[in-house]
Order: structure tokens, then C-alpha cells, then sequence
């Protein structure tokens, strides 16, 4: 489905300050902005959409070979990106123009969190993303023109019996005397709703769940919150 929203990543702090539009199937009743208002939005997000699934079954491949499995071992898992059948999902997303010196105590643009799935694509046009080194720190991620940020999701980490590990990040304000906006595009890579994940190395060191009940379980945990 297709739609715009705003969402609090982290409940201990006032509200994120940004807005996005989710793609993750291709059913004709989405609801797309008008081609009036946006010319070729649908088109150019499809398009990318499969840009992205692309890239992303290249990158899993190459993370089986990097920890010597069988190659497909992921790909078997992702084989229905952009039906209904899977979650991945496509988001554009969009922060405001907005004064630090006004903003509420705590405020941020994209709260702390982690992804939940195997992998994150991120395309991003400016600075502002921090991510948390594993000894608690927030550091800058840098901004690299023409480049693709990788990250790792949970569903992943617990894929590899902790091989793999995500990581923890946020979109900070702009600096004070800088309210300029800022555009990035996050490609949330999830495993088939009916996949069902195993630790790779054979262990039991989590237990096996499908890629539609773990989802379920992490947004609970998020949204659900009262």
C-alpha cells in the first residue's frame, strides 16, 4: 500500500519531525498523489522500487558468501518483494524545515531505533543521520554522494546468531541557524511473510519465526504502545 504518515520512534520523546510515503505492494487501488501535483511520481517509484529489489538480493548474496553459506540462502527467503506475500517497503521520506531553537526538548527528526528485517537500502542527500557504535556512542554516518548506505536490521542479526549486527540510529535537527529540509529514501528489505527463519549456523540460540509474525511482533512493540 501507499500512504503518508507521521510516526514517534521512540515514545520517551516528543514526536518525530518528518513525513513519509510507504510502497510495498503494487495493487491498483493505491492511493498515489495526484500526477498533477507530482508528474511521474508512480512511475518513477515503481521503477525505483525494483531498482532497490535488485540491489538488495545482490547485496544478500554477497553477505551469505561473506559468512561462507550457501549463496541462497537469503534470496530463497525474499522471493515474493512486492506482492502481498512480503513486506519489504519503499519510503520516501521528507523532513520540514525546522528551527532547532524552536523545537520541543528532546526533538528529533528521526527518533533512536533500529530496522526490523534482513537489510535497509538508504539514499540520502545531506547530513544528519547518527549511528550507535557498540560501545553506546552516537557517531556521524557520513554523507557520500552516489553511494548507498547498507544497513543491517534485527531480523538479520538474529538470522546469524549475532555474525551480523544492527545498528541503532537517528536523524538529528539541523544545526542551530540552519532550518534547510532534508530528502532520503529508505528500501526496508523483509523476509517472505511465510519465510520461516532459523539461526544459519544451526544453533538455537533464538527460536524460528516467520518473517510476518516477527514484523507484527516489532511494530506491536512500537506503535502499540498507549
Amino acid at each position: 500500500s501507499g500512504k503518508a504518515n507521521f510516526v514517534q520512534l521512540n515514545p520517551s520523546q516528543p514526536g518525530d519531525l518528518k513525513e513519509a510515503f510507504n510502497l510495498t505492494s503494487f495493487h491498483p487501488d493505491i492511493k498515489w498523489p495526484s500526477s498533477d501535483a507530482v508528474g511521474d511520481f508512480r512511475e518513477i517509484h515503481t521503477a525505483f522500487f525494483h531498482r532497490c529489489k535488485d540491489l538488495s538480493l545482490r547485496v544478500l548474496r554477497v553477505m551469505a558468501q561473506s559468512l561462507s553459506l550457501d549463496p541462497d540462502i537469503f534470496l530463497s527467503a525474499h522471493r515474493f518483494i512486492g506482492t502481498d506475500k512480503n513486506s519489504t517497503t519503499l519510503r520516501t521520506l521528507y523532513y520540514p524545515s525546522v528551527k532547532s531553537e524552536t523545537a520541543k526538548e528532546g526533538q528529533v527528526r528521526c527518533g533512536e531505533h533500529s530496522d526490523y528485517g534482513s537489510i535497509t537500502l538508504l539514499f540520502q542527500g545531506s547530513e544528519g543521520l547518527q549511528v550507535c557504535t557498540r560501545a553506546g556512542e552516537f557517531i556521524s554516518a557520513p554523507c557520500i554522494p552516489g553511494t548507498v548506505l547498507v544497513n543491517i536490521a534485527d531480523l538479520m542479526q538474529r538470522w546469524t546468531s549475532d555474525q551480523l549486527i544492527s545498528v541503532r540510529h537517528r536523524v538529528l535537527l539541523p544545526p542551530v541557524g540552519n532550518s534547510s529540509t532534508r530528502q532520503s529514501l529508505a528500501y526496508f528489505v523483509q523476509p517472505d511473510n511465510e519465510a520461516l527463519i532459523t539461526c544459519c549456523d544451526g544453533s538455537n540460540k533464538y527460536p524460528p519465526v516467520t518473517g510476518a509474525d516477527y514484523l507484527e511482533q516489532r511494530f506491536s512493540e512500537t506503535y502499540g504502545r498507549k
